[in-house]
């Protein structure tokens, strides 16, 4: 028993310490106070305009006029409001918490005291049919404290009012029944429940926001010794965002002084906006965005465009609120990390562009048209090579070639509109992104700036005529994938340099099938090689004096399963670019010498060499291994060569030639004459014979070739080499050939190409 009476003692004085209203003990308790007085200010009003009203127009519907006691309760209900109000606005002035609570806790008190007589009296002279308003006013009036606080407060009024309104609606009331009263006091009781829950809810809620407070005060503090002794500084802005307080080394890093800084706003001050043309540019609005939206924020990097420059910063802030809860400003930390950023941004440059000229690099490039795919953006491709670039390399030098590669970056740019983009691929290729044109308008760029740069180039005192191929795809006229866009481009820059170089060619769809048809030829090259679809036919050199074919020149057939016999015209180009030269080649010797070494002594056979054999310095190798495997001996064996293995004239290739010599093969300049510097390969490279190309003979013996024809057999013949004729097809070629001392000749006249042996001599001249 003793235990239940202490539990009650204890419930009870929980009770009373929570009704009961006493001045604040502490920081915390002062906060809350003044979080409830702020509550119940705009409470007092609203309640005071709204229960004042409510009780002047309910009086009259229930005879106020007649019955003088209800008319001196309602006055009373009024002066209350009218002295709640009083009391509000006096806080206001004084800001005096505990006076402010204790006042209302009284005049709440009384107010609660006078709304249930007034509902009394209501219920006593209310009408049968008036019984659903007066619960209506009851439910009401007693749920009007559930959102008032602190709880004392909303205790004074509801205890009184609701134990009031209980006796009137369950006994004054007319037609009062058991089921009416049970419901109201079911009501009555849910809102106490409201009152104690909203009380405990708003009470916990402003001792966080206090504790915060205070440690933002707390925070504060540290904040100050930071400052002192960090290089980093603070800063600080009002409600407009406009700087407020600015420390000295924040003045120091922007290159003014706080004066001067404070006032200004800090959006315009610290800008994040950055402006460009590069696809890694965007333009970024941060900083204003967090003022506006209130959002804290970290590790911003922001500008400052002042006296001592561009400087970049990190700024870290976050919204203060006041103590009404509106925003005060914004408060946070700064760092000066300019030479850290632009350390940085060199680096991501290098990342992006090429060294060299400044372009975009191959992937910020294809990373450009990925973006302008995603965005489903009109753009042309224009890829650009250089026209004999390695030349001008060889000849000049790298230093020279690499200065050539600025002057032409320079006039890309310079062709180009801001909103487009030039990169360099790599090497001698380039390109250009036209933002915003189709074909046409693309196949318009590259024209003019195929003009462009097919102009001279004066550097260091010396003329370059640096022409270029240009290949132009367009999105979404020809695709609208980044690596197809590519292809096409690249498919159209092709056929601009077979097209004679120094032009700018289109993408269109026949090229793209002529691609897959040279692919296709590409493959079933590949299955004859292996499939042994390769044959050689042989065309007689024959010594006109004695009518003896001293040798035959073997010429490769490809024995295509459906299209019979194909002339080597028809895929040396496709062994070319399929890569597949040297094999080709490899077996073209294998044959020439297995087939020679079953002729008759002493006919010799002449094997053609491509430029591609000797790429992979493999030859000389091949060469000794298939003579050692046919027997056929060295000194039978002739290689023909034309001025395109000489083009180059790299020591590998010297080399090389000068290997095969040594093995006693022996080299014959091939279609001597058609080139630019045929004398010029007699004097690089020793040869046994040359060969005079068709196109000189069959004009024989027109003067001028004639002359010409004198001039190479007087040349051999000092040189001590032979002299070949080809070409000759007609009778009185053979008589002047004759006549002027050319020995050898070679052509349908005398010979057509066979797969069969050659025979000893030539019918026709015997």
């Amino acid at each position: 028993m003793r235990r239940i009476v202490a539990l009650v003692r204890k419930a009870a004085a929980r009770i009373r310490h929570a009704l009961s209203i006493r001045p604040a003990a502490n920081e915390l308790e002062a906060a809350v106070q003044r979080d409830q007085c702020n509550l119940l200010f705009l409470l007092c009003l609203l309640f005071s305009a709204t229960g004042g009203l409510n009780v002047v127009v309910n009086s009259f519907a229930f005879g106020v006029t007649g019955e003088p006691f209800m008319m001196v309760m309602v006055g009373a209900v009024v002066l209350h409001y009218a002295a709640i109000i009083r009391i509000a606005v006096r806080w206001k002035r004084d800001k005096n918490d505990f006076q402010f609570l204790r006042q209302a806790q009284w005049l709440y008190g009384g107010l609660g005291l006078c709304w249930g007589t007034t509902i009394i009296l209501f219920a006593l002279n209310g009408r049968p049919d008036q019984a659903v308003l007066l619960l209506g006013l009851a439910s009401g009036v007693v749920s009007t404290p559930i959102i008032s606080v602190p709880l004392g407060i909303a205790f004074a009024f509801f205890i009184p009012d609701a134990i009031l309104s209980i006796y009137a609606v369950s006994v004054a009331m007319p037609n009062a029944n058991l089921y009416s009263a049970m419901a109201f006091i079911s009501f009555t009781a849910y809102a106490a429940t409201g009152i104690i829950f909203t009380n405990f809810t708003f009470s916990g809620r402003s001792e966080a926001r206090a504790a915060l407070q205070r440690e933002i005060a707390t925070v504060n503090v540290f904040l100050r010794e930071y400052e002192e002794g960090s290089p980093d500084w603070l800063w600080q802005t009002d409600q407009h965002g406009r700087v407020s307080k600015a420390s000295a080394r924040m003045g120091e890093a922007a290159g003014l002084t706080p004066a001067e800084m404070e006032g200004m706003p800090m959006a315009q001050l610290l800008s994040t906006v950055r402006r460009g043309n590069q696809p890694d540019d965007r333009f970024q609005y941060d900083l204003a965005m967090c003022f506006q939206e209130r959002q804290a924020f970290r590790e911003l990097l922001v500008r400052h465009d002042g006296s001592k420059g561009t400087r970049w910063f990190r700024l870290t802030g976050h919204p203060v609120f006041s103590a009404g809860g509106s925003l005060a400003g914004f408060r946070g930390i700064g760092r000066d990390v300019t030479s850290g950023y632009e350390a940085s941004e060199k680096v991501n440059f290098l990342a992006r562009h090429d060294t060299l000229t400044g372009l975009l690099n191959r992937r910020s490039f294809v990373e450009a048209i990925e973006t302008l795919c995603e965005e489903k953006r009109s753009f042309a491709i224009a890829l650009i090579d250089l026209d004999s670039f390695k030349k001008t390399n060889d000849t000049f030098g790298h230093h020279i070639g690499d200065r050539l590669l600025q002057v032409v970056a320079g006039r890309i740019q310079q062709s180009m509109r801001p909103q487009d983009f030039a990169a360099r691929l790599g090497g001698d290729e380039f390109a250009t992104i036209i933002v915003g044109a189709d074909n046409e308008e693309g196949r318009a760029v590259a024209d003019r700036l195929a003009e462009r740069l097919n102009d001279r180039v004066e550097i260091d005192g010396m003329t370059i005529v640096s022409g270029a191929s240009i290949g132009v795809s367009a999105c979404p006229q020809d695709a609208q994938d980044p690596q197809r866009l590519l292809l096409l481009a690249d498919l159209a820059l092709y056929k601009a340099k077979d097209q004679g170089k120094g032009k700018a060619f289109v993408f269109d769809r026949w090229i793209e099938e002529e691609h897959h048809q040279q692919i296709s030829r590409e493959a079933e090259l590949r299955e004859a090689i292996d499939k042994g679809q390769i044959s050689l036919v042989y065309q007689p050199i024959v010594d006109l004096m004695s009518s003896q074919i001293v040798s035959a020149e073997a010429l490769v057939r490809w024995n295509h399963p459906v299209r019979g016999c194909v002339e080597p015209g028809e895929f040396i180009e496709t062994a070319e670019r399929a890569n597949l030269m040297e094999e080709l080649g490899k077996l073209v010797l294998q044959i020439a010498c297995r087939d020679a070494a079953l002729w008759p002594d002493p006919i010799q056979v002449n094997v053609n060499l491509s430029p591609r054999q000797l790429r992979s310095g493999q030859f000389p190798q091949i060469l000794a291994d298939t003579l050692a495997a046919s027997g056929l001996s060295a000194e039978r064996l002739a290689i023909e060569i034309t001025e395109n293995v000489l083009l180059d004239q790299d020591d590998k290739t010297l080399q090389q030639l000068d290997t095969i010599r040594g093995m006693g093969v022996g080299l014959i300049l091939d279609d001597f004459g058609t080139g630019y510097s045929s004398l010029t390969y007699l004097h690089k490279v020793e040869v046994r014979g040359i060969k005079i190309d068709a196109s000189f003979t069959r004009q024989l013996p027109e003067r001028k070739v004639a002359a010409i024809y004198r001039m190479i057999a007087r040349l051999a013949m000092d040189l001590n080499i032979y002299v070949v004729a080809e070409g000759v097809e007609d009778a009185s070629q053979v008589e002047w050939l004759n006549r002027n001392g050319i020995r050898f000749a070679q052509g349908y006249l005398l010979g057509r190409p066979m797969p069969s042996p050659p025979t000893s001599r030539v019918e026709y001249l015997a």
